[in-house]
């Protein structure tokens, strides 16, 4: 595995030449953070400067399993989530790939690290890069303030080239840029999950003291419909079949007297009245 460090280059401070060739690239992925669309505009402006075919962002050094944070693929099956997958087993407890990229990492800093197919361990080369031919991977790693370190991996198949020096150069451009907006994205995401959780006890307690006549599980499936979950979702939410979840809605509905998702809001947020007859 090859690495270097980037220094404190990196940082997003003044414009360089790798942001002046991502050009209208860099202001998509600005426009888009905290968006479900980020990755793939993400992707795009990658895309602009050099080939790449699919990207994940993995955290690191975590006390726990790695979590990944965003994927994103210009083929039409994405395959991270199955590699992610198959990494998170248990895979990363004897992956090696990241450490030289750690070691010269500088307090604040970037680096970068290069791993072709042929360097991993046989376990992680077959579950992963020959089970879905992909060829190599040119990573950006970064600090993340108490979270440890994260990783933005790029990924080539085989039947591309791999990554060559100037892909290298190039990458090294715009890395700094690009991880700011990338760590923005992620603190906008956590922002997001914890005033989620918020509404959702928040919600889930005035839907229980208007109508005390829910169950516990009409109520959380209610719960998921405020926090904008689809019934699939709710189902895999709550280990239920997708017809059970539309029936602890239909019966929640009945008991709050509405028909729709949006009476459900309004009644939760205190805009309705609930029907005096439920």
């Amino acid at each position: 595995m090859d690495a270097w460090n980037l220094g404190r280059q990196a940082c997003g401070r003044g414009a360089n030449k790798g942001d002046l060739r991502l050009g209208a690239g860099l202001e998509d992925i600005i426009v888009s953070l905290g968006e479900a669309d980020f990755g793939m505009r993400l992707l795009a402006a990658v895309n602009q400067v050099v080939y790449v075919d699919f990207l994940s962002v993995y955290q690191l050094d975590t006390q726990s399993a790695p979590c990944m944070f965003l994927s994103s693929s210009k083929k039409e099956i994405d395959v991270n989530a199955d590699c992610f997958k198959s990494y998170r087993s248990n895979l990363y407890e004897y992956d090696r790939t990241f450490d030289s990229a750690k070691a010269v990492l500088a307090p604040g800093g970037l680096s970068m690290t290069y791993t072709h197919q042929s360097q991993f361990a046989p376990a992680h080369r077959d579950a992963i890069y020959r089970r879905h031919g992909i060829g190599d991977r040119l990573s950006i790693v970064c600090e993340d303030g108490d979270e440890g370190l994260f990783a933005a991996n790029l990924y080539r198949y085989e039947s591309h080239r791999t990554f060559g020096s100037s892909d290298v150069d190039a990458v090294a451009e715009f890395a700094g840029s690009v991880s700011i907006c990338i760590k923005k994205h992620i603190a906008i995401g956590r922002q997001q999950w914890r005033f989620a959780q918020t509404q959702r006890r928040t919600l889930a307690v005035e839907l229980g003291r208007i109508c005390p006549r829910l169950t516990g599980r009409e109520l959380a499936v209610c719960e998921g419909l405020l926090l904008g979950r689809t019934y699939d979702g709710i189902a895999a939410d709550l280990g239920l079949s997708l017809t059970t979840v539309k029936t602890y809605r239909g019966r929640a509905f009945d008991k709050l007297g509405i028909n729709f998702k949006s009476q459900l809001f309004a009644i939760a947020s205190g805009l309705l009245p609930q029907n005096q007859n439920s």
